[in-house]
C-alpha cells in the first residue's frame, strides 16, 4: 500500500466520522422544515464530492511521487493534467453546494 493510499484510508475513516456529524444536523434541518430537506440532500452531495476529492488527491499524490522518483518532468505529464482537471471540477462542485448551503441559512463547518 503506498502513503497516499494510506493518506486516503485515514481521511475517508474521518469522513466516516463526519458523516455522524451530518445525522445530528439533519435533526436541526428537520426542524426548519422544507429548507431541511434541501440542506441535507445539498449536504450530502457535498461529503459524496468531498470522497471524490480524496480519492482524487491521493491519485495525484501517487503518481506526482512516482514521477518524482523517476526525475520526469511533472508539468508535463498528460496524467497529471487529467488529474488537476477532475480536481478542479471537483473543487468547483463542492464551492457551489457550500454556497447554496449558506444561501439557505445554514452553516458549513470549514
Amino acid at each position: 500500500m503506498g502513503y497516499w493510499e494510506e493518506v486516503r484510508d485515514v481521511v475517508l475513516k474521518g469522513v466516516d466520522m463526519a458523516v455522524e456529524g451530518v445525522k445530528d444536523g439533519a435533526a436541526k434541518a428537520v426542524e426548519k422544515g422544507k429548507d431541511g430537506v434541501t440542506y441535507t440532500q445539498l449536504k450530502t452531495n457535498l461529503f459524496v464530492e468531498h470522497r471524490k476529492l480524496q480519492t482524487i488527491l491521493a491519485d495525484l499524490g501517487d503518481h506526482t511521487r512516482d514521477l518524482y522518483r523517476e526525475k520526469k518532468d511533472i508539468f508535463s505529464d498528460p496524467v497529471i493534467t487529467e488529474i488537476m482537471g477532475k480536481l478542479t471540477k471537483v473543487e468547483d462542485e463542492c464551492k457551489r453546494l457550500e454556497s447554496e448551503i449558506q444561501k439557505l441559512g445554514f452553516e458549513t463547518k470549514k
